[in-house]
């Protein structure tokens, strides 16, 4: 209904018809060894031209309960407006310290924004269908020194009532 700024400086017009059709090509291991990869490619046309993504994760499970993830997504795109490419590199270290107590890590870095975040993420399982997580995330600009935009906490408990 309106342009639609979808890149710095690369504007699509308003009113304007696409469609989208994607390949996509998947290689993986088994998620359950040592180590795995997951890797993935789509193409296809994207708004008025074509997009390239490029998605793959290196995951490591150096001890039972632990799980280290490395990974990245690259998309180019080509428009007639504009060209651009954006980078996202990002890595997970989740532990489960037992089936009902586990913390999750996710660090992420995108190169478009320079931004780099953090997200840790405690569960307790108290009783099956009765969760209590602890969430605290932060960001930071990427300036000459890491520079912190926002910081974040919250609690949520999910309790099941069976009637």
């Amino acid at each position: 209904p309106r342009n639609f700024e979808i890149f710095s400086g690369i504007v699509l017009p308003a009113h304007g018809e696409y469609s989208f059709l994607r390949r996509h090509y998947q290689v993986l291991s088994a998620s359950r060894r040592a180590v795995s990869i997951n890797a993935i490619y789509e193409d296809g046309p994207f708004y008025s031209g074509q997009r390239r993504q490029v998605n793959g994760t290196v995951s490591f499970r150096p001890h039972r309960g632990w799980l280290i993830n490395a990974g990245a997504d690259y998309n180019q795109v080509a428009l007639k407006e504009g060209h651009f490419t954006t980078r996202v590199w990002r890595n997970d270290i989740n532990t489960q310290f037992n089936p009902f107590v586990s913390l999750v890590n996710r660090l992420q870095f995108d190169t478009v924004t320079r931004q780099l975040g953090w997200q840790s993420r405690f569960r307790w399982i108290i009783k099956p269908g009765n969760d209590l997580y602890l969430v605290y995330s932060q960001n930071w600009k990427d300036q000459t020194t890491l520079q912190t935009l926002d910081r974040k906490g919250s609690i949520k408990v999910s309790k099941t009532l069976r009637f």
